[in-house]
């Protein structure tokens, strides 16, 4: 809707919207906060254990980070469980590594997944998913100048989008690792990731688009103009732009 008010005619009207669904089964939520006397790599274990005797198909970790997915992967090769495959998946893995997610197997197979399986890719015979309910998300620190990957609560869209990982071929069971109540206390929707992350990158390149002011850019959500401040000044620092007699900006050579 927001979308659609955004481009709306010259009468008004919004743009119009269609709606194309894909075929998806019931996913079961069940919420299982972390105890306190516990670790995450302990719940998952544990969630584990809990799915197992509910379904036969596939099981999809999701989790915030490689260091996590390491940790997880060991302690779950510990068990020997029967039958089971346990496989990593996150960017920086080789395309040859990131394909044994898609190959035909026997037996379980247990996927521990950063939130690259969240929508980038589907991770096929999935029928249960745990989620830990965290992700590593990209923000910019205007204290210290410098782009950070922060370990946050993920909003109730992300979850509703790794729930559904697991109902695209049958039903499937979610596995919450939080309270209920934390889960409606969430914001509803990830923040755009324009109002979270260095805008200089997108100045020099509206810039040579020729695109004008990037404050009189009609954006959906547009960024704070402290934001936008401190992306003219790190290319000005670069040396990167030059103010031309109009006021406007053009690209040195070095931008």
């Amino acid at each position: 809707e927001r979308f659609a008010e955004h481009f709306a005619n010259a009468a008004g009207e919004p743009a119009p919207v269609f709606a194309v669904e894909g075929r998806t089964y019931p996913v079961e939520i069940r919420y299982r906060p972390v105890a306190e006397d516990i670790d995450q790599v302990q719940a998952i274990i544990d969630g584990v254990e809990e799915l197992s005797r509910s379904t036969d198909g596939d099981i999809l970790v999701f989790l915030s980070g490689e260091r996590e997915i390491h940790d997880t992967a060991d302690a779950l090769r510990d068990l020997n469980l029967p039958r089971t495959e346990i496989l990593p998946l996150y960017a920086r893995l080789s395309a040859a590594e990131q394909q044994r997610v898609f190959a035909s197997h026997p037996g379980r197979r247990i996927v521990l997944s950063t939130n690259v399986a969240e929508t980038s890719i589907t991770v096929p015979g999935v029928r249960a998913v745990i989620d830990t309910g965290t992700a590593r998300v990209s923000r910019y620190s205007r204290r210290l100048k410098v782009q950070r990957l922060p370990i946050e609560d993920i909003s109730q869209a992300s979850a509703a989008q790794r729930a559904g990982r697991c109902g695209r071929v049958a039903p499937g069971i979610c596995l919450r690792l939080w309270e209920e109540a934390n889960h409606e206390s969430r914001p509803e929707f990830t923040e755009p990731e324009i109002l979270r992350t260095n805008l200089a990158s997108v100045i020099l390149q509206m810039t040579d688009l020729r695109l004008g002011d990037v404050s009189d850019f009609p954006f959906i959500e547009a960024p704070e103009s402290s934001m936008v401040r401190d992306g003219y000044r790190l290319l000005d620092e670069l040396g990167a732009l030059t103010s031309a007699y109009d006021g406007t900006y053009r690209l040195t050579s070095i931008g």
